[in-house]
């Protein structure tokens, strides 16, 4: 009986482990969603509103797989949230249907499928950060060069008429110091 009783407590303890860890996913939801959302979109805008105009910008390809991956991201994190606060409830019911065996085959599976999603959401995220990071280098790469090619040639131009200016001649008649006032 008092084993039992232990038991029933272990349960109920790993119970209120799952309802704490169902509460910090829900609490980390938005924010997450939130933070990869707008840094995104604050870097992108940015990037082509001070930096890079978009008809002028090259391989527009790798920005357009950035947003495509970070959306990806946002999507992949929005369903592992979504079914990690499912997948506890699920699991708060078993444990109060006393269904032990079924937790444990369960909580495997469910876990498996949460950690699926999040590897995949870190894997796009990754891929697309690196491929906005590649869209902004070679873009800030070739205004940088473009900017050197124009600076050159006016740079070139101002020696070469400082080298070759002379003083003016001066009036052919001179003014008279001596004339009283």
């Amino acid at each position: 009986m008092k084993k039992d009783a232990h038991i029933e407590i272990e349960w109920n303890e790993f119970r209120n482990s799952v309802y704490e860890t169902k509460s910090k996913s829900q609490d980390d939801f938005e924010k997450y969603i939130n933070v990869l959302a707008s840094g995104g979109l604050a870097i992108t805008i940015a990037f082509f509103d001070k930096i890079v105009d978009i008809h002028k910008s090259t391989y527009i390809f790798l920005i357009i797989i950035g947003w495509v991956l970070l959306v990806t991201t946002l999507l992949t994190n929005l369903i592992s949230h979504y079914l990690s606060i499912s997948y506890a409830q699920k699991t708060i019911d078993e444990i109060n249907e006393k269904k032990y065996d079924d937790v444990f085959t369960n909580v495997k599976n469910r876990n498996k499928c949460i950690n699926i999603l999040n590897r995949l959401s870190i894997g796009t995220l990754i891929i697309g950060i690196v491929s906005i990071i590649m869209f902004v280098t070679i873009n800030l790469t070739i205004v940088k060069n473009n900017h050197k090619l124009m600076q050159k040639p006016q740079n070139t131009l101002l020696l070469m008429e400082e080298r070759v200016r002379t003083i003016n001649n001066p009036p052919q008649s001179k003014p008279n110091i001596n004339q009283k006032k």
